[in-house]
């Protein structure tokens, strides 16, 4: 499926190579399963094909370059599928590398990238056992910068979400407790 919207919307890149890349060592939240989860969420939407299309390539270029040790994924993942465009200035591409660009903050640009957003961030709306795996997903991809740097930085942004989403505050504050215990 995945060539098949890359062939119709004039990307160059090889898909099985591509999603290769999701399954690398290193990823334990940002792999293929949150991949598929984004896909599968995007396809649950009534959009056109051509959106439809747009939101896929998004999710599959998002998070292509992870680095955990880095600041610029964003960045690098949108030139990553920038370099795979056939045509660059297109209209649709240049949105797509601003969706990808608009993850970094989550502060979409534009409906289509606050709905892609939106599904990117799902996560912080479950269930607290589900956002413990999240968690331990999250840690083992950051665990490099060693446990005090990463409870301060992972309690700067889990506090953040305090207020963009009030509806799962109480077990938001469950797992900002369980970041504070156990770092």
């Amino acid at each position: 499926m995945v060539q098949e919207i890359f062939d119709r919307n004039g990307i160059s890149a090889d898909a099985t190579t591509i999603l290769n890349i999701w399954n690398e060592s290193g990823r334990y939240y940002h792999d293929i399963d949150h991949l598929n989860y984004m896909i599968d969420a995007i396809q649950k939407f009534s959009l056109s094909k051509e959106d439809e299309d747009l939101l896929i390539i998004a999710a599959v270029f998002h998070d292509i370059v992870y680095d955990p040790m880095k600041f610029d994924n964003e960045e690098k993942s949108a030139e990553f599928f920038v370099n795979c465009c056939k045509n660059k200035l297109d209209k649709r591409n240049l949105l797509i590398k601003q969706i990808i660009l608009d993850t970094k903050t989550h502060k979409p640009t534009e409906w289509l990238s606050k709905v892609f957003c939106d599904i990117d961030m799902d996560i912080v709306l479950k269930d607290y056992n589900t956002l413990l795996e999240w968690e331990e997903g999250i840690y083992n991809e950051y665990k490099g910068w060693g446990n005090e740097k990463y409870k301060e930085g992972r309690l700067k942004f889990l506090n953040s979400l305090l207020d963009k989403y009030p509806q799962n505050a109480g077990n938001l504050m469950k797992l900002i407790k369980h970041v504070e215990e156990k770092y």
